[in-house]
Parts: C-alpha cells; sequence; structure tokens
C-alpha cells in the first residue's frame, strides 16, 4: 500500500510543478503588462512602481528581499528573486534582463523593453500550458501505475 501511495505522490508532486511553472509565468506576464500601464501612465519611479503593484507572489519576493537588506538595491532584490524560484529556469536570463533594464532608460524604452518581453513570455506560458496538460497527465499516470506496480510486486 506504502508503494502505490508514494508512486502516486510522486507522479502528483511532479505535475503540480509543472502547473506552478505556468501559473508563475502566467502571474509575471500580467505583472510585465502592469508595470508598462504603470510606467506608460504615471512615471513613476522604481521604488513608488514596485510600491503601487501588488498581488504577485513574485513580486512579494522582489519586495520581501529589498526590505530585508537595506543595502540592496531593486534590480538586485529583482535578481534574486528570479533565483530563488527554481521552476523558472528556463527563463531566468529572460528574467534577469528585466531586472537588469529597470530604471535603465527613458519611458518609452522601458515600456519597449517590458513589452518585448512580455511577448517572449507569453509564447513560453503557451509552451508551459501545453507541457503541464500532456506531461502532467502523464506524471500522475505513470506514478500511479508505477505504485501500483510496485505493490503488486511486493504481495
Amino acid at each position: 500500500m506504502f508503494c502505490l501511495l508514494a508512486g502516486t505522490l510522486f507522479g502528483l508532486f511532479r505535475s503540480a510543478g509543472l502547473k506552478r511553472r505556468e501559473m508563475l509565468l502566467l502571474e509575471i506576464t500580467q505583472l510585465l503588462e502592469s508595470m508598462a500601464v504603470q510606467i506608460r501612465y504615471r512615471a513613476l519611479p522604481l521604488a513608488e512602481l514596485f510600491g503601487a503593484l501588488n498581488g504577485s507572489e513574485f513580486l512579494e519576493t522582489v519586495g520581501a528581499g529589498f526590505h530585508a537588506r537595506p543595502n540592496i538595491n531593486y534590480r538586485d532584490a529583482w535578481n534574486n528573486a528570479v533565483d530563488s524560484f527554481s521552476e523558472l529556469a528556463e527563463e531566468r536570463e529572460i528574467l534577469l534582463s528585466i531586472g537588469n533594464s529597470l530604471g535603465g532608460s527613458d519611458v518609452s524604452g522601458q515600456i519597449a523593453m517590458l513589452e518585448l518581453n512580455k511577448e517572449l513570455l507569453q509564447k513560453r506560458l503557451g509552451a508551459a500550458s501545453e507541457t503541464a496538460q500532456k506531461k502532467g497527465a502523464m506524471y500522475r499516470s505513470v506514478g500511479l501505475l508505477t505504485g501500483l506496480g510496485l505493490a503488486i510486486m511486493v504481495i
């Protein structure tokens, strides 16, 4: 019985990891869109920009990193947040380039950078959704069947 449970849980955890990546990418693309709107219409500096946005797990991680160390700037806090999400390893370079570009140009340059990276991440989001759907079902099935097979072998 333990083998069946272990196999099933393994499959569920692997499937949940794929779904989490999809949800994080969706959250970050929405965050980039909100940032572009805030920069375009309110021309907020970075400190106020991050304060005006909320409701994002990624952004909360950026904020926590910023408030935990008073000497850190928003770019470093962003880059540290990117490194803390192992699910986003494939998107790491894109996200780091966003962090390094924030506040580094005029309003139109920042908006163009955010929109470009949002489009890149939306393509990755589509692929992540497809992967989560296909491989998620496979992981759940293989986990269950492996656990069932091991349980039968033990009996």
